[in-house]
């Protein structure tokens, strides 16, 4: 299973199936699809892959199509990044059928939704859901630990999507979209599962028989849930954020016919700099190494200090040995420039904007993102279309944490992210505006 480092232990069976669900949306000219798949991420040649099917299968563009991980921890293991062959060989315990049958699967139910497209209106609303929690903690001494900040920033807008069949009115779709990890299941739990969002889509297409529900996380990179530990707690969040996207969708005004856009355009940001970091951890584990052996024979209470001390320095080498080696491996990395280049997805119809960011932004900058007004709804997607890891606040790397070091750009790429949001968002909106006045 994926997304714990510390769960022992392989999958002991299903709980919930995984899905993967999808809306395709056209304006009678143009056509987009956002998909969502039940698994912690996809990488960025996988989804290619996925688009490049699509693509061969309907007429819809590969650029506007946006693939979204849910980012549940209770699915499977397997090579987000890659494919593998009709040869390859998998670590012990991997289906390697399933995993080459996947991007077929996902491409699929593109399909499908296009071969069922009918007339319809949108409705976007959000509510107060008062489930996530920022938690990266600062103790006493200014260290930042993975643990519940309950006064620290978080996002409490739940954001949905409506779509309703134009003559009967009667829901064929909904999106939810909120920023908060899919770790109500923890690294005990050895049963597949959607986790907490999982509960909300079968909440509303239980309501809705005949109707399909997504979820698309949000900026959740330092959000996760305030109850953790049970299915209990991820049915009883699940069915709260149901009813609130229903509540507030009855009093939602339906969006007029608009004209409908896609835009994908690529980031290239900085890759942290790791060689001043890995000579200094080199340096440790030398010295660390050294006061072992001066003390060969030295039983008792001075051998698990020096025990300690070394397995610290080797742990912290080996994180930023996997950072470099990733790096080295990484088709998306420029080495001699120094940099990662992935790409964003925007999708707009009408005052709606879906904007796709392929990995794990904090909340912070989401809500940067969506405050601009340019749009008076946006959403942010993320795992969307990539996964190129943690993208903290400028202010997050100078106290470190979890989503720091495991962090492989620097400082200022997530502030990067929002700068391009908001100016794509601004030339789309003039873009679309100048559209809607020619149509009418």
């Amino acid at each position: 299973m994926a997304g714990y480092g510390r769960r022992v232990g392989r999958s002991a069976g299903i709980h919930d199936d995984l899905a993967t669900q999808a809306i395709v949306i056209t304006d009678g000219q143009h056509k987009a699809a956002i998909v969502s798949v039940d698994v912690l991420a996809l990488g960025l040649r996988v989804c290619d892959s996925i688009a490049a099917r699509i693509a061969a299968q309907t007429d819809i563009a590969a650029d506007a199509i946006m693939i979204c991980a849910t980012h549940t921890h209770s699915g499977p293991q397997f090579n987000i990044f890659a494919t593998p062959g009709p040869h390859g060989a998998g670590t012990p315990g991997r289906d390697l059928n399933w995993e080459r049958a996947l991007p077929e699967k996902i491409a699929r139910s593109v399909a499908q939704a296009n071969s069922r497209l009918r007339p319809a209106g949108i409705a976007a609303a959000s509510a107060r859901f008062v489930f996530g929690t920022n938690r990266r903690l600062m103790r006493t001494d200014g260290t930042i630990q993975l643990a519940p900040n309950y006064r620290g920033i978080a996002d409490d807008e739940l954001k949905i999507l409506g779509i309703f069949d134009a003559s009967a009115g009667d829901p064929i779709a909904f999106l939810l979209n909120y920023p908060c990890h899919g770790v109500v299941l923890c690294e005990d739990n050895l049963l597949y599962s959607r986790d907490w969002p999982g509960f909300a889509l079968d909440e509303l297409e239980k309501r809705f028989r005949g109707s399909i529900a997504l979820f698309t996380q949000g900026a959740s990179g330092n959000i996760d849930p305030r109850r953790r530990g049970s299915f209990d707690f991820a049915r009883e969040a699940g069915c709260e954020a149901a009813a609130s996207a229903v509540r507030v969708l009855k009093h939602a005004n339906r969006i007029r016919p608009a004209h409908l856009a896609t835009r994908r355009v690529p980031l290239r940001l900085k890759l942290r700099d790791l060689n001043s970091r890995l000579t200094l951890a080199r340096a440790n584990v030398a010295q660390t190494e050294a006061a072992l052996k001066n003390h060969t024979g030295v039983a008792g209470a001075q051998l698990k200090r020096l025990t300690d001390q070394h397995q610290r320095s080797m742990e912290e080498l080996g994180a930023l040995q996997v950072l470099d080696d990733a790096n080295r491996r990484d088709k998306r990395v420029d080495e001699a420039a120094g940099e990662l280049t992935t790409h964003m997805t925007v999708l707009v119809a009408g005052d709606i904007a879906l904007v796709g960011v392929p990995g794990e932004l904090f909340a912070e900058l989401g809500i940067a993102i969506s405050a601009s007004a340019i749009f008076p709804h946006t959403f942010v997607l993320g795992y969307c279309n990539d996964l190129a890891g943690y993208f903290p606040t400028r202010e997050a790397y100078d106290l470190g944490g979890y989503e720091v070091e495991t962090s492989r750009v620097a400082a200022g790429s997530g502030e990067l992210i929002v700068e391009q949001a908001h100016s794509l968002l601004s030339e789309m909106r003039s873009q679309t505006t100048g559209s809607e006045s020619r149509r009418s």
